[in-house]
């Protein structure tokens, strides 16, 4: 570990700016408004993705490490000395780093995220489970308790259920309480429903509609809207029933990994807990993952089911090719590139390092499977756009918002030198290391399905960090504790195994960072919602809300069929329930980031031979209504809420 973490921080600091403007430099002419850029929210960043980028490489420094030097011996005293004085500086970093967080907050970085008194809990949770698992008796009790019997599975998982069942009712809105909600859940709902109801308007993302978030999950959600209705009621339960189903899953894996379903509860519940941290607001009407729907299903969802599909092939010890799993695979990736790249690569990564056999037949086999469960991906959404939509995917579109966010640096925020991400950061490091460790052991592996999940962990952990190195943001970490959650875990089932088969029974310096990160998680707990409070919320309605108020302007300024750019929020969604036609590509004004996105609806506009474009009265900047004078656009009707335009010459 040493000196591969001397040899990444000289890299780091050496090779990220060449690196950056080598690969990453922004395009010299961006199209994004210029009010961006005076606002000062256009910062591209490609040192510091370039250095995250060699960041990344050095849990595989570590994990070559461990292939190139495992069938050399140091002495005994020797090696004790050398892995002492590692684990201790390693506990010493996260203590700076820890301490760090806490004294340096910043406008961005604005939370110490974990009190002082959580961190003397974990710390306490720590000692405790290190105390039974030293004990000879509480082992042998916490054994006797944790043995699995038919009542023990329906029990914890009617406990799981009924866990997950209270924090999604946090989740949950309709178009009455939606008024009443957290302001931060009122003003994203727009940026995912309309991703689903463009289809019930006769569009599709993939051909006529650019979704920035799920390009799969759209349909998924919109098929159920079109059975059972277009509220928001409907599309909330869908999702969250996307998100139990993703949660499931993760509580499949841990009762398959720790094979106890108490145990497995024991696990679930802190993930949940922290994957669904509160980001803002008060725990009754709060903000945060459970109810950010373009984390929860549309990025975690895919991949969460991706693992436990992994886990399972591992442990039954598959031998045919994996085609199908690469299949699914293939879809998480088109489905969200952001989290499901990091998901592919983690698929691939588990199965080497599971793999008992890693010769060339083994590769070509894996390399076969691969190939042909991804073609497959492919084909199966071109038959699914051309079912939909008449044509043919374009998978160009998935690049456009990473290009205008990533590459141009949209929103982007500096990464602080230290704080809680570092400490991510080396949990999920640590994760691909130690399944590299379990890989190359001398005595075999005694738990494939679990070494296969370190690295997985590991792995989408360390590529979806990608999202937070960008937009370097308090929420934005928040958004990536429940990859830190999964990989702590799953560190914490691979080190309760190791410490119950050590004849001292005693914890090493780097185990008790497993034993206390995760009791930071069981802290976590505390956030949960009460089932009283939220149907409590439930009750708070709103008659006369925005959008019923947008929805009649609309209706007087429109007539059934008629091609329309409608910018407004929901906009596509009024749009269906109205049978009118909305031909903009995008979900609403807030989208539309470039002009080269203006100049694609004003083309989608004119293909439809339409002329109408209708936008929110306050949502227009002064540089967006100006391109559109220029390009012969004139108000025709103006409200306290919407403004319409129609050119004056053709």
């Amino acid at each position: 570990m040493l000196p591969c973490a001397l040899l990444l921080v000289a890299a780091i600091v050496a090779l990220g700016p060449p690196l950056g403007e080598a690969l990453l430099a922004p395009a010299p002419a961006s199209d994004i408004w210029e009010i961006y850029d005076v606002q000062a929210l256009v910062r591209p960043e490609p040192t510091e993705h370039a250095r995250y980028l060699i960041a990344l490489l050095g849990p595989l420094l570590v994990s070559g490490g461990a292939l190139v030097l495992r069938r050399r011996r140091i002495a005994g005293a020797a090696a004790a000395r050398i892995v002492g004085a590692a684990e201790a500086l390693l506990v010493a970093f996260v203590l700076v780093c820890l301490v760090y967080q806490h004294v340096h907050a910043t406008e961005i970085m604005d939370a110490a995220f974990f009190t002082l008194r959580a961190l003397a809990v974990a710390l306490a949770l720590a000692a405790l489970l290190a105390g039974v698992l030293y004990a000879p008796r509480a082992g042998v009790r916490a054994a006797a308790l944790l043995r699995e019997t038919p009542v023990m599975r329906v029990a914890a998982l009617a406990l799981a259920a009924a866990f997950v069942g209270a924090w999604l009712l946090s989740a949950y809105n309709t178009d009455a309480t939606i008024d009443t909600a957290n302001h931060d859940v009122r003003v994203n709902i727009p940026w995912w429903i309309d991703e689903a109801a463009s289809l019930l308007g006769g569009h599709a993302p993939l051909v006529d509609f650019h979704a920035q978030y799920g390009q799969l999950w759209a349909y998924v959600a919109a098929g159920g809207m079109a059975l059972l209705g277009s509220t928001l009621a409907i599309y909330a339960g869908i999702m969250l029933a996307g998100t139990a189903a993703a949660l499931a899953a993760v509580y499949a894996t841990f009762r398959r990994l720790a094979g106890s379903s108490l145990a497995a509860l024991a696990l679930f519940a802190p993930f949940v807990a922290t994957s669904f941290f509160v980001e803002r607001g008060p725990l009754e009407n709060r903000y945060g993952p459970a109810n950010l729907f373009s984390l929860f299903p549309i990025r975690y969802g895919g991949p969460y089911v991706l693992l436990w599909l992994v886990a399972r092939r591992v442990d039954r010890r598959v031998t045919r090719p994996p085609v199908a799993l690469f299949a699914f695979a293939g879809l998480v990736v088109i489905n969200n590139p952001e989290f499901g790249l990091p998901a592919l690569g983690a698929t691939v990564a588990a199965l080497l390092w599971s793999a008992p056999d890693r010769g060339r037949r083994a590769l070509v086999h894996l390399a076969f499977g691969a190939a042909a469960g991804l073609v497959a991906a492919v084909a199966l959404v071109a038959l699914l756009t051309l079912a939909v939509a008449g044509a043919l995917p374009r998978f160009g579109m998935l690049s456009e918002f990473p290009r205008i966010y990533g590459r141009e640096g949209l929103y982007m925020l500096p990464m602080p030198a230290l704080g809680l991400h570092i400490v991510i950061y080396l949990t999920l490091a640590g994760a691909l290391a130690l399944a590299t460790v379990r890989a190359v052991a001398s005595g075999g592996d005694r738990k494939p399905a679990l070494t296969a999940s370190l690295a997985w962990a590991g792995v989408f952990g360390l590529g979806a960090g990608a999202y937070f190195v960008g937009r370097s943001y308090s929420d934005v970490l928040i958004d990536m504790f429940s990859a830190w959650a999964l990989a702590l875990a799953l560190l914490l089932v691979a080190v309760v195994d190791a410490i119950a088969r050590r004849p001292s029974r005693l914890p090493r310096a780097a185990e008790w960072i497993v034993l206390a990160g995760f009791g930071l998680a069981v802290c976590s707990l505390a956030q949960t919602p009460t089932p009283s409070s939220q149907l409590e919320r439930l009750q708070r309605t709103t008659r006369d809300t925005p959008l019923a108020q947008d929805r009649r302007l609309v209706a007087r300024l429109t007539r059934p069929d008629q091609p329309v750019a409608l910018l407004v929020p929901q906009g596509h969604r009024i749009a269906a329930e109205l049978g009118i036609d909305n031909v903009a590509p995008y979900s609403y004004l807030d989208v539309m980031l470039t002009r080269r996105q203006w100049e694609t609806t004003l083309a989608a506009l004119r293909a439809a031979h339409g002329r109408r474009i209708i936008v929110p009265l306050h949502g227009l900047f002064a540089e967006e209504a100006r391109w559109l004078l220029e390009a012969g656009y004139r108000p025709v009707f103006r409200s306290r809420r919407l403004i319409a335009l129609e050119p004056q010459h053709d």
